[in-house]
């Protein structure tokens, strides 16, 4: 294992680099260098790497190279001088031999380098594409499953999260996040259809079914189909006020809301747009006329909750007039598994337009004359987050922490600050980042690897 010094090193002298060196942001003072230089850091197997921090505050990303310029190994991500024994010749920090995938790199020469990022300035500056998502604590739905009007007046949300796991959240009835509620499994069965135990089926309250496409009550662990005229096609039922059935019908024409006694006498009907998301779900309050859709169309969630405000009888006839209702609720999800799905609901004048790097001018490193001038910064992300990485693939600054994301994308709108969206699937978060170019490039050296 040899360090290959550089010519140019060799020809300069190397009190500016010592200088520098004292003055840099990542180095404690000379006397404690020497203290700590005192105890060597302890040998290990594979390649001691020593190198000058660059003079600039920031943190480091430092991987390691082939000969022809591949990343084998990200060897240090956004570090700091605690990540690293400070020596009197440098920063001292140890490469195993062994690529990112842990598998042993080669015999060979390979070359260390990375970047110093400064401060970047990220601004948080909406959310799109999820009406649920309003708040920084809001959950992040992904889906809305099965709603309860509680007695409370609250609303209990089942729903599916961005991480795909079923979660039952508190709402008031504007749809604002009031607290989760612990996810008993035999509740959650009933809400979402799934079925009941045999063992409490007595003591669970009446419920709706659909059964060999008919409306049928489950009460007391029996099974009763109701005599409902003009149905063609129900998909879903719940009991209303006053034991009154609410079905949504499927006809040839259209989907419709319809209101029935359980007796089987026809009450009123809520026609849906047919260019409107499609009601799926249907549930409604046992104390007062209010009813909430579950309505879908492909790419597309939305719950609302609609409250009737008058049903006067037509003249001469037994039948009730067109019901008028107030929307209480609306909330709609866009799911955005790609970009694409959501490019359009971005609240822009013109089409957000992403690419795929940026350039940008790097501070100049007085320590690494053979530097590069400018850098192509991409954008990455990984199950932490989003990150800036050089296009090599070499990590050097995190953006967001946001988990599990699907996608992110950045682009310039005009100015010095570069816009990112990204999405887990469940909502598309909008930032602001300043500052990319304070950046400063800089060499580890050349090393040989024995291979062993």
């Amino acid at each position: 294992m040899r360090k290959k010094a550089r010519e140019e090193s060799r020809a300069r002298p190397l009190w500016p680099l010592v200088l520098a060196l004292l003055f840099s942001s990542f180095i404690i003072p000379p006397s404690s260098l020497a203290q700590e230089d005192e105890a060597p850091p302890p040998k290990k197997s594979g390649v001691s790497i020593t190198f000058l921090p660059p003079p600039t505050t920031g943190v480091l990303s430092l991987g390691i190279y082939d000969k022809k310029g591949k990343l084998v190994r990200v060897l240090a991500r956004e570090a700091t001088k605690k990540d690293f024994f400070v020596g009197l010749n440098g920063f001292i920090t140890n490469w195993d031999g062994k690529d990112d995938a842990g598998k042993p790199a080669p015999a060979g020469t390979y070359a260390a380098r990375g970047f110093a990022v400064g401060e970047l300035e990220v601004e948080g500056i909406a959310y799109h594409g999820n009406d649920w998502m309003i708040a920084d604590d809001s959950p992040r739905l992904r889906r809305v499953l099965a709603l309860e009007l509680r007695a409370s007046g609250r609303l209990a949300v089942w729903a599916e999260g961005a991480d795909g796991k079923r979660q039952l959240v508190r709402m008031d009835q504007a749809g604002e996040f009031t607290g989760e509620i612990p996810l008993d499994p035999d509740t959650a069965k009933l809400a979402l259809g799934d079925g009941a135990t045999t063992e409490n089926a007595a003591e669970i309250p009446p419920r709706t079914v659909i059964a060999e496409g008919k409306v049928a009550v489950v009460e007391k662990g029996a099974t009763r189909q109701l005599a409902l005229p003009d149905l063609v096609k129900p998909l879903d039922a719940t009991l209303g006020r006053d034991d009154r059935v609410w079905v949504i019908d499927q006809t040839a024409e259209r989907t419709e809301v319809k209101e029935f006694t359980r007796g089987g006498e026809f009450q009123r009907r809520l026609a849906i747009d047919p260019a409107e998301p499609a009601p799926v779900r249907i549930f409604a309050s046992r104390t007062s006329d209010l009813i909430f859709l579950i309505e879908e169309k492909p790419g597309l969630q939305r719950v609302r909750g609609l409250a009737l405000e008058a049903a006067a009888p037509r003249a001469g006839t037994d039948e009730a007039a067109v019901s008028t209702w107030k929307t209480v609720l609306s909330k709609t999800i866009i799911w955005s598994d790609t970009f694409a799905a959501v490019a359009g609901q971005l609240g822009r004048p013109q089409p957000f337009k992403p690419e795929d790097k940026i350039r940008v001018r790097l501070v100049p490193n007085p320590l690494f004359q053979d530097a590069m001038h400018d850098l192509d910064v991409q954008i990455g992300f990984d199950a932490k987050g989003a990150f800036l990485r050089a296009p090599d693939g070499l990590p050097i600054r995190t953006l967001t922490e946001t988990r599990a994301l699907k996608w992110a994308v950045m682009g310039r709108e005009g100015g010095k600050a570069v816009t990112v969206f990204q999405s887990d699937g469940a909502v598309v978060e909008e930032f602001k980042v300043l500052k990319i170019a304070n950046t400063m490039a800089f060499d580890a050296g050349d090393y040989e690897w024995s291979g062993k």
